[in-house]
């Protein structure tokens, strides 16, 4: 086998070693939910089918950059013989939305392996993390790619390995930003005692999951509260959710709470965060980055698969038609191996999991 085949196989067998515990860290989709797939032969999972197709200043997201060179080499045409259909899987609700962009990846790597044996790639979408696990595990779904606490949980029962790193939105890290209305005299966690902090939804990595985790890191107790307008127990930091960015905001700028979350990337967003609400609000706290998203590869894939698959994603910023699909696909810059910074921002990202499943 050739080199590059054997160290991606290491990347993966490695962080699959690393990353393995439970945790339940609340509710990710709906109770009621189904499979969406394009058809696939012999399935054996019921399904719905449809035809494919710290106080600083405001930190800036960077802009995407141009990638460098993969150096990674495709195998010999006769090195593989898959003689299989893959699928590639998503954890939403959100069909219209998702669909396309799943496509436009499944069309072109049904394109790129086709010569190894591949005889296509299918699509599948559920609602909930452990729909997504059981498919897995079946072998309905050997692709899916997830923001850092999700993919640390799908790594849970070993049904699923982590591939390598996806920059989703052009951005290859992310961190959760704090924030409070200037006038407010809130300048450090500490000031929040007795007060309240606003967070997007249960299933956010960096508005809820990260955040919550970060601040019991720091020794603050965190308390549920049912109205916004309540004030937490003695000694602790009420919490509420908004359900989105601009409501993350719009409660902060109109005292429903005393501060905010989000990612550091809408922070810098005019769409999330006008001038107008940047100048009356100020940072009090930065967690530190964790990895922006993974793709996952299914744990029983052949590994000489996983090796070609790899090594077709980390060359798709290299042509036209790769780049195309990768604005299609979340708009993703390139795929990497997980190693030096990369891999230092998924041990935060786990360290960061383990406190929140302590709760």
């Amino acid at each position: 086998m050739m080199r590059f085949v054997l160290a991606a196989a290491t990347v993966v067998i490695g962080l699959s070693a690393i990353f393995v515990f439970a945790t339940n860290y609340g509710d990710v989709g709906s109770q009621q939910s189904f499979v969406l797939e394009s058809p696939r032969p012999s399935s054996s999972t019921p399904a719905r089918t449809e035809p494919a197709a710290a106080r600083t200043e405001p930190t800036p997201a960077p802009a995407p950059v141009a990638a460098a060179p993969s150096g990674v080499e495709l195998p010999p045409v006769t090195a593989v013989r898959a003689n299989t259909r893959l699928a590639i899987g998503r954890i939403s609700s959100n069909v219209p939305k998702h669909w396309p962009r799943l496509e436009a990846m499944a069309n072109y790597l049904a394109a790129e392996l086709a010569p190894y044996g591949v005889t296509g790639v299918d699509i599948k979408m559920v609602d909930t993390m452990e729909e997504m696990q059981e498919l897995l595990v079946a072998g309905e779904v050997d692709l899916v790619s997830e923001t850092a606490f999700a993919a640390i949980e799908l790594t849970r029962s070993g049904s699923a390995d982590m591939l390598l790193r996806e920059w989703k939105s052009g951005v290859s890290d992310y961190h959760t930003v704090i924030f409070a209305r200037r006038d407010s005299g809130i300048e450090s966690l500490d000031d929040l005692v007795g007060r309240t902090i606003a967070f997007e939804d249960r299933g956010s990595t960096s508005a809820y999951l990260v955040p919550r985790a970060h601040m019991a890191q720091e020794g603050f107790n965190l308390v549920e509260l049912d109205d916004p307008l309540a004030r937490p127990p003695r000694g602790s930091v009420g919490y509420t959710f908004a359900d989105d960015e601009s409501n993350v905001v719009g409660r902060v700028m109109r005292g429903y709470a005393d501060a905010g979350v989000m990612s550091n990337h809408d922070w810098s967003d005019e769409d999330e965060v006008s001038e107008v609400e940047r100048r009356d609000l100020v940072l009090i706290e930065s967690t530190d980055p964790i990895i922006r998203s993974i793709m996952l590869v299914r744990n029983s894939l052949d590994p000489d698969v996983k090796s070609l698959i790899a090594a077709v994603l980390q060359q798709m910023h290299e042509s036209e038609a790769g780049l195309e699909t990768l604005r299609e696909y979340w708009k993703v810059a390139r795929f990497d191996r997980i190693e030096g910074p990369a891999l230092e921002n998924l041990l935060t990202a786990r360290a960061l999991h383990e406190t929140f499943r302590s709760f």
